[in-house]
């Protein structure tokens, strides 16, 4: 009888052993996941690659179910919707919220201001990732945000005539996106605002004259090219743009502590990995821009100094009516004055 339950006990044993990896892997965790682009462009592939990374970094614990924008909720109803765990997460960028975050534009481009690598500088040394988290707090928001995707320098317009001083923009109907389009607005420019599937519309039928989107392998795909043959450099409206992961801080704090980390250290490869592909797609879009016809327009440097003087008086201005604005801007600007003397020693101009 002692023989049999010697057996018995082994047996038990042995099959809860075998029986343990399958239930490791029934324990997948799936989050459904939200972009801010149509399936098949640059940056709904960014997405896909960051699912990727998560797939693989956590063994296959952590699924993305990756949908196109508006597939679950329209794209500026996406924080909303993730706070309240309408779904898990949204990629995106946090100037689609400036509709309820006056200041959430600042954490995607500071008009006139920092570039990719002074973006992520601020944000990992200069506080700018912990005020990140403080404004989605301070609106009340049920989320934890991530760093995501820095995104290169954008063009500034794209236009059927070369524009190159601030003469040359008046009277030009043009898209622009808002902060700046706000304070092209103030100054007497001719600024409409449409959403990217308008755009090409709009410039065939002449309502615009002008257009921008954003960076030149994002724009080869828009198809802007073959009715604006001049783009306008430098990107002073969006010197780089930022993309960010909110998840639903329920969903994120169910998590064990060994996928959070996985899932930081797969979103921070990321961040790196998809700014320099995105970079190496510019390259190729650059060069195919100029084999068909495009014209880089260099705009005078007076005209890029007046502008950037323009966005950063409408920055001061909006600050003095905001508090949590004046935080936020306050402290990029503190940061620029440690960071830039530093970068011009540095770094070698090119």
């Amino acid at each position: 009888m002692k023989k049999f339950w010697v057996k018995a006990l082994l047996l038990v044993t042995a099959v809860l052993f075998l029986a343990t990896p399958c239930t490791a892997k029934e324990k997948v965790i799936k989050w459904k996941v939200q972009g801010f682009v149509p399936a098949g462009m640059l940056y709904h592939d960014t997405l896909v690659r960051l699912a990727d990374a998560v797939k693989k970094a956590t063994n296959g614990r952590l699924v993305f179910e990756v949908y196109p924008a508006g597939s679950l909720v329209p794209p500026f109803e996406g924080i909303k919707a993730v706070s309240d765990g309408v779904y898990q997460a949204n990629y995106g960028y946090a100037a689609q919220w400036v509709g309820k975050i006056p200041v959430s534009p600042l954490f995607c481009s500071v008009p006139g201001g920092f570039n990719p690598m002074d973006m992520q500088m601020w944000l990992n040394a200069g506080g700018g990732k912990e005020l990140w988290q403080e404004m989605y707090d301070t609106y009340g928001y049920n989320v934890k945000v991530l760093v995501s995707d820095p995104i290169p320098m954008e063009d500034f317009m794209w236009a059927k005539k070369p524009l190159k001083t601030v003469d040359d923009f008046k009277g030009i109907k043009m898209r622009m996106m808002p902060l700046m389009g706000d304070v092209l607005a103030k100054h007497g420019m001719s600024v409409i605002f449409v959403p990217g599937g308008e755009i090409m519309p709009n410039l065939q039928r002449g309502v615009l004259d002008a257009a921008e989107y954003s960076i030149p392998a994002f724009d080869k795909t828009l198809g802007i090219w073959e009715v604006c043959k001049y783009v306008m450099l430098p990107g002073i409206h969006q010197p780089t743009s930022q993309c960010e992961l909110v998840i639903n801080k329920k969903a994120w704090n169910a998590l064990p502590d060994d996928l959070k980390a996985q899932v930081e250290a797969a979103v921070n490869s990321t961040r790196l990995n998809n700014w320099l592909w995105m970079e190496e797609k510019n390259i190729e879009a650059v060069d195919f821009l100029k084999k068909n016809g495009v014209t880089f327009v260099d705009m005078d440097p007076e005209t890029v100094k007046t502008f950037t003087k323009w966005a950063h008086e409408y920055l001061d201005e909006l600050a003095s009516k905001d508090k949590f604005f004046a935080k936020v801007w306050n402290s990029q600007k503190a940061f620029g004055e440690k960071w830039y003397p530093y970068h011009s020693i540095y770094y070698l101009p090119h």
